[in-house]
């Protein structure tokens, strides 16, 4: 899905929606589906935040007015997600111990994938959830390879 096509009821400022109209969205998960939010690799650009290194939530107004200027700033490059998850204290530490999440160490190529990042010959780039998997080695290559090529379910809101 692409931001202008989403509708219904949301946070987007028109001239977010006009500036991204080409900007992928991905399923950040069932809670606030009206509410918006943007990554990126931008930079601490004005009202942005670090996420972690080389990922940046925010900043939508200083990046439209980048994109209009045409400068390094695509429109593609700006990742919109869609929601969020939400637990309440301790449930997900109980999942995790339940082998219903996974930690993993990503770096922002993996985060931003479907933001303009690299995507390298030998990399999934049809199924991230398996792509960092495999990357993790050991039994997780296994539980990649069992349920890999379902496609990655996060771009689909």
């Amino acid at each position: 899905m692409k931001i202008a096509s989403s509708d219904g009821e949301s946070n987007i400022d028109l001239s977010l929606k006009t500036a991204f109209s080409k900007a992928p969205v991905a399923y950040g998960g069932p809670v606030m589906q009206d509410q918006f939010s943007t990554l990126h690799g931008f930079g601490e650009v004005m009202g942005s935040k670090k996420v972690c290194p080389g990922v940046f939530v925010g900043g939508s107004t200083r990046l439209i007015q980048e994109v209009r200027r045409g400068n390094s700033i695509s429109a593609t490059d700006v990742l919109f997600v869609k929601g969020h998850a939400a637990w309440v204290p301790g449930q997900l530490t109980r999942e995790i111990d339940k082998g219903v999440w996974y930690i993993a160490a990503a770096s922002a190529d993996f985060i931003l994938r479907y933001a303009g990042a690299p995507v390298l010959k030998d990399d999934n780039d049809g199924d991230l959830w398996a792509d960092i998997l495999s990357c993790m080695g050991d039994e997780f290559v296994t539980i990649a390879n069992t349920h890999s090529g379902r496609g990655d379910q996060r771009m689909l809101p």
